[in-house]
């Protein structure tokens, strides 16, 4: 009779303790500082963008994908979208929040052009929402 007395105890102890939210997990900004690919193939929802490394080799031939190069000191080389196709790599820098996740990129005139959040970043994938 006793151990029933303690039953609804250890249940209400169990659910208490927080899982594994993924909104709390470290994004290990060392996996980002390397080239990455635009992947739009892969993308299943409108507001995450899906990037592969730079080595990924099954990408199909493209007018062109969005490519960034993170550097270790805060620089970041990103393809431009030229009007005329003759896209171009420019330079400029980066800076990332953790506690926001929140990934900014900025041109070589220190102007803001891109602002994401991290949604996941392994050494195989990164993804993306664009915050405007």
């Amino acid at each position: 009779m006793r151990n029933l007395s303690i039953l609804p105890l250890a249940l209400l102890l169990i659910i208490s303790i927080p899982g594994c939210d993924k909104d709390n997990e470290i994004i290990q900004t060392s996996i980002l500082k390397m080239k990455w690919i635009e992947s739009f193939e892969e993308k299943t929802s409108e507001e995450i963008e899906i990037y592969r490394p730079g080595n990924h080799d099954d990408f199909p031939a493209s007018r062109y994908r969005q490519v960034f190069v993170f550097d270790d000191n805060g620089e970041i080389e990103y393809s431009v979208l030229a009007a005329n196709d003759a896209h171009y790599m420019a330079k400029g820098s980066w800076e990332y929040n953790e506690k926001t996740k929140i990934l900014k990129i900025y041109n070589s005139d220190s102007e803001k052009i891109y602002e994401f959040e991290i949604i996941e970043l392994t050494n195989q994938v990164l993804k993306i929402t664009a915050n405007n």
